[in-house]
């Protein structure tokens, strides 16, 4: 329980624009399951949720001061989540195409004989896919489009530690799921 939870949400709002952090914490305890169930009702599947309702609170935090308080916390940030849930879907789409680019990458830098360089690409692909897409999508920016952690958490609206967190994630993931095909 919160010392705010009374408050009403223009007030938590007006809080929240001037830095209190326990009003935000009182909003995120107000919302944060029903905008899970929001996000996992239209992507189906719970990392990817749980990345969505983050970004949308780390967008809250960052964006306080120059928003404008909202008629209804609870729909706007509903409205939030699907937004961000869209871009993700479409994100989804157009990463489908960049598989062939990662078998293509692998097909040109390693020594191997053709049939191990077309199933360590089937291999990388199915590794990829297994990321979650907000993950997925900064280590592409970093590694493939040469951006900074700085640009990547601009254009993903979140903080460079999270960017951090989501390339580390990245990184175990084809780690992980890829070690039984380079020994």
């Amino acid at each position: 329980m919160h010392a705010l939870d009374g408050y009403s949400d223009e007030h938590l709002f007006t809080l929240l624009q001037d830095d209190n952090e326990i009003a935000f914490n009182t909003i995120f305890g107000r919302y944060s399951r029903r905008l899970y169930m929001e996000a996992y009702s239209k992507l189906q599947d719970e990392d990817e949720g749980n990345d969505i309702v983050q970004e949308v609170f780390c967008w809250l935090w960052d964006k306080r001061r120059v928003l404008d308080t909202p008629q209804c916390l609870k729909a706007y940030l509903i409205q939030v989540v699907r937004n961000k849930c869209v871009d993700l879907i479409r994100k989804k789409t157009s990463t489908r195409g960049k598989k062939q680019q990662y078998i293509w990458l692998a097909d040109t830098y390693t020594t191997t004989s053709p049939i191990e360089t077309k199933e360590l690409g089937r291999q990388l692909a199915i590794a990829i896919d297994s990321i979650t897409p907000a993950s997925r999508l900064a280590f592409e920016q970093l590694y493939l489009h040469k951006k900074s952690l700085k640009e990547i958490a601009d254009q993903m609206e979140i903080n460079v530690q999270s960017v951090k967190n989501h390339i580390h994630r990245a990184l175990k993931v084809l780690r992980e799921n890829l070690k039984h095909s380079l020994s």
